[in-house]
């Protein structure tokens, strides 16, 4: 019997003849008759921060940073949404001002009250 050993979990497996696929992995070791396995190491992605699923780790630094911290304080400028009662007028200046693209702020006056409202709206994420 062939003993094989996988360094990353430290599980042990018997094979009757040698196993190609792990005898090419690099995680997987032979084992001589006698040997007693090391203990599990983790891979690298164990390694790795860890995150909240869904939630991306950012960097504080460099010209992404700043563009969205930028973004972010544009977002905060703008102010509170107007009230759906509010004229259109009042919806087309608050979407100027958080529209992020000049081709955005292109397209905002033909946009009918109701598409303002749901595109800058109060939910809205831009």
């Amino acid at each position: 019997m062939i003993r094989y050993h996988n360094q990353n979990t430290g599980d042990v497996v018997e094979r009757e003849h040698a196993d190609a696929r792990l005898d090419m992995l690099p995680n997987w070791e032979r084992l001589d008759s006698d040997e007693t396995p090391e203990a599990p190491t983790p891979d690298s992605v164990l390694k790795r921060p860890q995150a909240s699923p869904g939630v991306a780790l950012t960097s504080t630094e460099g010209p992404r940073a700043v563009a969205e911290e930028e973004h972010r304080e544009q977002q905060e400028e703008a102010g509170d949404a107007p009230d759906r009662s509010a004229p259109k007028d009042a919806w087309v200046e608050y979407a100027l001002k958080r529209a992020v693209s000049d081709e955005e702020r292109a397209e905002i006056p033909s946009l009918t009250k109701a598409v303002l409202i749901a595109k800058y709206g109060e939910n809205a994420t831009v």
